[in-house]
């Protein structure tokens, strides 16, 4: 019998913002393990909310067995690895006045604005045991400040986002980010139609299209990519991954939930525009033959499942103006889009702004994107950048059809 051991452990602080003042906060510290155990083909789990009992959940995981769930015992072998992510980012006292000035001091900047929404810090510890003597532990942190700014007197919920998260905190530099944003959302702009760079992070134009990567559908012939494992068939200056590593994606933890490690923590889709990988499980990847990234998740009681984080596209240039130079579409807001079954993708933008050599322009009026999954990801796709000034974050360009809604 083969055993494995996680356990989870997160502490939270959450601020809720109402009109620039934080009026709430809830702190949370919520701490889970888990036992999987493999016996002749089949799998058992047991798992716990608090500290774990370790021998407790082994005796449960066992008589698990007994529901004959199958499950291959692919453990991985023997290696003990910690990486720890930096220092505390700022301690809990003095979370909600540091927040609450920086508050006020956006406020101050941005004063067409009423800010509202959420601002979070959060400290992760995941531990990974298992019985080939694999020992894995990872401590993350990260600050996310999502905010909703609404133009007072619109009528509307809001009217734009000032989103960031990172694994420190700088209230000058942040500050700087956000009043680019608002100067230029009162700058009226236009764009006649037509194609241009679509420039925005990866998830809202390539979001839809992860269920093509999905083994199950790949193997059922429901992807758009199936029979085309190890082929060329995207554009050459595409590399696409899964971030799990903590230096693009705060807090985020290095393996998945079987303890596998990607090369550099990123599971790779997609490496020069050659399809080289698919999200699966250890499961599906024994059942289908496919080769296993390292994407598994695991609610803390159930058997493991396909999981993402986030996509990473591999930087091909050092800013936007070297990316798209001329003029360009930022992509701040955009929802109600879909894609068709045979790739194609459209989305209303409900706020976006003008580039120009990689500068704000002004604010442009309500459009439509749209293009298709493999000319998206092949002869349109125009590269990514990292941590721009503008976005403060990764984004993808993309010669995309642009309209007036």
């Amino acid at each position: 019998m083969e055993k494995e051991f996680l356990k989870e452990t997160q502490h939270s602080v959450t601020l809720n913002v109402t009109a620039g003042k934080i009026d709430s906060f809830r702190e949370i510290e919520k701490t889970t393990g888990t036992v999987r155990v493999y016996e002749n083909g089949l799998i058992g789990v047991a798992g716990c909310l608090g500290e774990p009992d370790e021998e407790k959940l082994t005796e449960q995981a066992k008589e698990a067995l007994g529901f004959g769930i199958p499950y291959p015992c692919r453990l991985e072998g023997s290696l003990e690895r910690e990486e720890h992510q930096g220092g505390e980012i700022l301690p809990i006292p003095a979370f909600i006045p540091t927040m609450q000035d920086f508050l006020d001091r956006l406020s101050e900047l941005c004063p067409k604005f009423a800010f509202s929404n959420k601002i979070r810090l959060v400290d992760e510890r995941s531990e990974y045991r298992n019985s080939a003597g694999r020992k894995l532990l990872f401590t993350g942190h990260a600050i996310t400040v999502e905010l909703l700014a609404q133009n007072r007197g619109s009528g509307n919920l809001f009217d734009t986002f000032f989103v960031w998260g990172g694994d420190h905190f700088d209230a000058d530099e942040l500050l700087a980010y956000f009043k680019k944003q608002y100067d230029a959302f009162y700058t009226p702009a236009e764009l006649e139609p037509g194609r241009y760079p679509v420039v925005a992070q990866a998830e809202n134009l390539c979001g839809s299209f992860l269920q093509h990567f999905i083994g199950d559908l790949y193997v059922a012939g429901a992807s758009l990519v199936s029979g085309k494992l190890g082929e060329k068939v995207f554009s050459e200056k595409l590399t696409m991954c899964d971030d799990r590593n903590a230096a693009t994606s705060p807090g985020t933890c290095f393996f998945d939930a079987e303890g596998c490690i990607a090369k550099d923590f990123r599971p790779t889709l997609i490496e020069k525009g050659v399809l080289t990988g698919l999200l699966t499980t250890k499961k599906t990847a024994e059942q289908y033959g496919l080769p296993n990234l390292g994407n598994a998740s695991a609610p803390y009681d159930g058997v493991p499942d396909i999981g993402f984080s986030r996509l990473y596209p591999e930087a091909t240039a050092k800013s936007l103006k070297d990316l798209v130079p001329g003029k360009a579409v930022l992509v701040v807001v955009a929802s109600g889009g879909d894609t068709t079954p045979d790739g194609h993708f459209a989305t209303p933008v409900q706020m976006a702004y003008l580039l120009e050599d990689g500068e704000l322009k002004g604010r442009l009026p309500e459009l439509s994107i749209s293009g298709s999954f493999y000319d998206m990801l092949g002869k349109d796709y125009i590269g990514a950048v990292h941590n721009d000034p503008i976005e403060n974050e990764m984004l993808i360009a993309v010669e995309m059809d642009v309209t007036k809604i």
